[in-house]
Formats: C-alpha cells, sequence, structure tokens
C-alpha cells in the first residue's frame, strides 16, 4: 500500500453490519475494506482489534510486516483508532504509528447512502526504508469523505428470489493524503469498493481499488485488493485476500499483489449493573 494508502488507507495512511464479516478495520485504520474506508463505524462502546501479517519482496529480500490496529465505538456515529505496524528485513526496522477519527454525518436511508468523514495522522520511523533519499520522519496527514449504500439486499425468509441471493453493498470516496519530509506533496484521488455479503452473513467478498496518486519516491501505481472475510462466532473473524497495499516506486518490481492473512476479535462490555436504593 505504500504509504499512501497506508494511513489513508486511511487508506490508511479507515457499524451498520456488525454481525457480518464486511463490519471490520481495514488494513491500517478505520472500518472498511484493506486499505480504503467504507461509511460504517464500529458500534457504540464496541471494540476491535485485528492484526494482519503480509509479506512482500523489497530490493531483492523479504519484508514481513504485521499491522496491529484497535478501533473504539465512541457513540453510534463516531469511532476513534490507533495502530502499529513494522516492516522487517535485514535494514533497520521501519516503524509506523497512526491515529485517526471517523465520523457518520448521514446514516443510510431506503433512498440515500450513509455518508462519513475521517481524518488521519502517522508517522514513519526510519523512512529510508521507503526511499534512501529521506533523512527525517515520514508524517502522513488524511482527510477522506466517502458514501456506502446497499444496492441488492437478501431475500426475507421463505422468499424465493432469481439472481443474486446475498447482499452488496457499494462505496465511493474521495481521499486526501499529505506527505510531510525534506520536502512536501500531496494527492487527492477517488476510492471505490464492493462488498457481497452471502445470504448467512457471515462470508464477505471486497474488492476496491484506488487511482494512483503519483508521488515521487513513494508511490506510482494504483492500490487495489479483493479479500474474502469470514466471522467464525460473533466475536472472532479470519481474512485472507490480494493486494499490494504495500510498496515504494524506489523498487520497480515492488506493486505486485501479495498474499493478506489475518484475524480480529471484537467485544463489547457488559453494561455496569444497576442498583436500586
Amino acid at each position: 500500500m505504500r504509504v499512501v494508502t497506508w494511513f489513508g488507507a486511511v487508506c490508511a495512511a479507515v457499524a451498520l453490519l456488525f454481525g457480518m464479516a464486511g463490519a471490520a478495520p481495514s488494513h491500517l485504520g478505520p472500518t472498511g475494506v484493506v486499505a480504503t474506508p467504507t461509511a460504517d463505524v464500529v458500534g457504540a462502546r464496541q471494540y476491535d482489534v485485528a492484526v494482519d501479517y503480509i509479506k512482500w519482496d523489497e530490493f531483492g529480500e523479504d519484508v514481513k510486516s504485521w499491522p496491529i490496529r484497535l478501533l473504539v465505538g465512541v457513540s453510534d456515529k463516531v469511532e476513534a483508532g490507533v495502530g502499529y505496524t513494522s516492516w522487517k528485513n535485514s535494514a533497520p526496522t521501519m516503524k509506523i504509528i497512526p491515529f485517526h477519527g471517523k465520523v457518520m454525518i448521514v446514516p443510510e436511508s431506503e433512498k440515500a447512502p450513509a455518508v462519513a468523514i475521517g481524518a488521519g495522522y502517522g508517522r514513519f520511523k526510519d523512512p529510508q526504508f521507503l526511499n534512501p533519499a529521506f533523512t527525517d520522519d515520514l508524517k502522513v496527514t488524511t482527510v477522506y469523505a466517502v458514501a456506502t449504500k446497499t444496492l441488492t439486499k437478501a431475500p426475507e425468509e421463505g422468499v424465493v428470489e432469481r439472481g443474486i441471493k446475498g447482499m452488496v453493498r457499494g462505496s465511493l470516496g474521495l481521499m486526501y493524503n499529505k506527505y510531510g519530509n525534506s520536502v512536501s506533496d500531496s494527492a487527492t484521488k477517488p476510492f471505490a469498493s464492493l462488498e457481497y455479503i452471502a445470504p448467512n452473513g457471515n462470508t464477505t467478498l471486497a474488492v476496491e481499488y484506488k487511482l494512483k496518486e503519483k508521488i515521487p519516491g513513494l508511490k506510482d501505481k494504483a492500490l487495489s485488493s479483493v479479500v474474502v472475510r469470514h466471522m467464525f462466532s460473533a466475536n472472532v473473524w479470519a481474512q485472507i485476500g490480494l493486494t499490494n497495499v504495500w510498496y515504494t516506486v524506489a523498487n520497480p518490481d515492488c506493486g505486485n499483489h501479495e498474499l493478506l492473512i489475518g484475524v480480529g476479535y471484537r467485544w463489547m462490555p457488559e453494561p455496569e449493573e444497576e442498583w436500586y436504593y
């Protein structure tokens, strides 16, 4: 995801469907697909924690990364989160610590999509890992707006319908990323995602795409991913997919889609017991 989507992915620089696999922390931040957010937010007082694993080739050797992120539902329409990611090979480890917040400003209705806005901030430690020309920490600021709409709904129980039997949801958004180092650069690009949720509500197939940002020394290819998520219980989910979310233009061999696997857990603390006097 190269750094851009990293946080914005916020793209990541991120629920209406709490019980469905589609509502989960994106690769490095807000509720979404792999590196792009949706208009969903986690439920009030709900906590989502997730960790992924991805390995890719960088300058002829394997690089391993374990993005960890925590999401908290501040209210029914507001979520906040923090993450930690390290990239490891024989060179010095690069670390990323992102923060983000998202607000659903319009809930989905029968005719209108849900709309959310969000922002994030992340800092890359030892960014020479990305580009030898970088001498200072790389700071990434992200602002985005996204709309999500249910395009087709699963038929009611006992009703027979032809065509798609699950649920299809689509998201469309615009993301601004600013990168600050010894020099600053920025880009504003649209992104889109599509999710198919199986009739049982436990399995989701999602795809996403974000136009390339053309940031010198950072990213010159479009971001795209495909992922399958499955809820094994109300609290545990796992995902597997392909993504090019991590790469730099410094290595022309980067940008290939690599295998991504991840697990997550969500919980909601029991409400405090009420006492009567």
